[in-house]
């Protein structure tokens, strides 16, 4: 019997030992796992990723693995791909997206550093219910350009693009008596927001959480409506009118002289100095009713993937990318204006005038509403203004029936 019991004794040892060899053999993978962390970026982010991560990986004794993939893609991807563990650690989102999917549980926590390389504003871009999903990259918001061979200054006001509107240099060739001399893309609502915020309009409150409270059909919303309907039916040719094809059209008469001004993103300015577009960059001008023209105020974040292996890793990755040092390579690398505010406060002091514009105009930006409810909004404000503008509706009509639109597609998604 009592050898019996020792030889028992024996066995429960023994596979005591081989369980520890086991789960140190687990701990030693899992250790290894984590000496890698990924991000996923659009390719004209990889060389600056290549650049500065050398650094990171000898100080942390980490790798870091670069994969280049459209950024909305892997964000739409990223409840699939998560789980299946094939998402990066680490992405990029604009500001729009970071609210959406860490309500959804697609992103994790952050925390921000305290160093005061983030404002107020900034902070927001990245917040939703008291809690942080990202850490800010950019800051970009619309700008004015202008064409130097055909006007020797920025228009400042919305009375001044009207005068040069009437200048028969600028009738369209196609059709006369319609002018071109000024163009923007107001059947995105991107681009029409901050006209319609700047006469009193707004989109879920005064600070944009209130997915109940849409302000597109008040009274301040329905002049901005009239106003932009005016350009359309009175100034612009009928093409202007469509959803989509007319930034083409606003791209091709800019780039070919054919029109003097366009309100556009800052993104735009690539392709105009590649066509060889002498043009200057400005504030948006005063608006006809004397208030100032409150675009969206954009930009990109760095996210951590909810399902990462190795967040703690990633959290100190996205520090890292984002100090004073390291936002300074990556404006001198894509000319996108840093959120970080000593580089932005740097690059604000040279003689380029797109960044001086943007850093200019975003200091009267609206922050876009993050909350998922903002997805429902789009459709619906951008038939408004083409509804409004082919005459199809009233502005009046065209605004009641984009809010009930919204609001109905809100109510059906978002069912309390």
């Amino acid at each position: 019997m009592l050898n019996k019991v020792k030889k028992l004794g024996f066995l429960a040892l023994a596979a005591s030992s081989i369980g520890l060899i086991l789960a140190g053999c687990s701990n030693s993978k899992k250790e290894a796992d984590n000496k890698t962390i990924t991000i996923t970026v659009d390719k004209g982010y990889k060389d600056y990723i290549n650049r500065v991560k050398g650094d990171f990986e000898k100080k942390n004794g980490v790798k870091v693995e670069v994969k280049t993939k459209d950024a909305l893609t892997a964000l739409n991807n990223l409840d699939l791909d998560g789980p299946a563990g094939k998402a990066a650690d680490v992405l990029m989102a604009p500001y729009d997206r970071v609210g959406v999917l860490g309500k959804q549980g697609q992103l994790a926590t952050v925390k921000l550093p305290t160093d005061g390389r983030y404002n107020d504003a900034d902070k927001k871009n990245v917040t939703l219910n008291q809690k942080q999903y990202g850490e800010p990259v950019t800051i970009e918001t619309l700008v004015l350009f202008y064409n130097k061979d055909l006007i020797d200054h920025a228009p400042t006001t919305f009375q001044e693009l009207e005068e040069l509107s009437k200048d028969p240099k600028y009738a369209y060739e196609n059709d006369k008596s319609k002018n071109v001399a000024f163009l923007t893309q107001w059947t995105n609502f991107y681009n029409a927001y901050g006209l319609i915020k700047g006469y009193g309009g707004y989109i879920f409150g005064d600070n944009g959480t209130d997915p109940k409270n849409i302000g597109l059909n008040n009274k301040g919303a329905v002049e901005g409506i009239t106003y932009m309907t005016n350009w359309f039916k009175n100034t612009w040719p009928k093409g202007m009118q469509a959803k989509t094809s007319n930034q083409n059209f606003i791209t091709d008469q800019f780039t070919k002289g054919k029109t003097a001004v366009i309100i556009d993103g800052p993104w735009q300015a690539a392709a105009y100095k590649k066509a060889g577009v002498n043009y200057g960059v400005a504030k948006l001008p005063t608006l006809a009713n004397g208030e100032k023209y409150q675009a969206f105020g954009g930009g990109k974040a760095w996210v951590i993937s909810q399902y990462s292996k190795n967040k703690g890793m990633a959290q100190k990755f996205i520090d890292y990318l984002t100090t004073d040092k390291n936002m300074q390579k990556f404006y001198d690398m894509t000319q996108e204006v840093p959120a970080n505010e000593k580089t932005r406060t740097a690059v604000a002091k040279t003689d380029n005038e797109l960044t001086s514009a943007v850093i200019e105009q975003y200091k009267d930006a609206s922050p876009m509403p993050n909350i998922p409810e903002m997805t429902e909004v789009w459709t619906g404000a951008e038939n408004m203004v083409i509804n409004a503008a082919s005459g199809k509706d009233t502005p009046k009509q065209a605004a009641d029936k984009a809010t009930k639109q919204i609001q109905q597609a809100i109510k059906q998604k978002y069912k309390e």
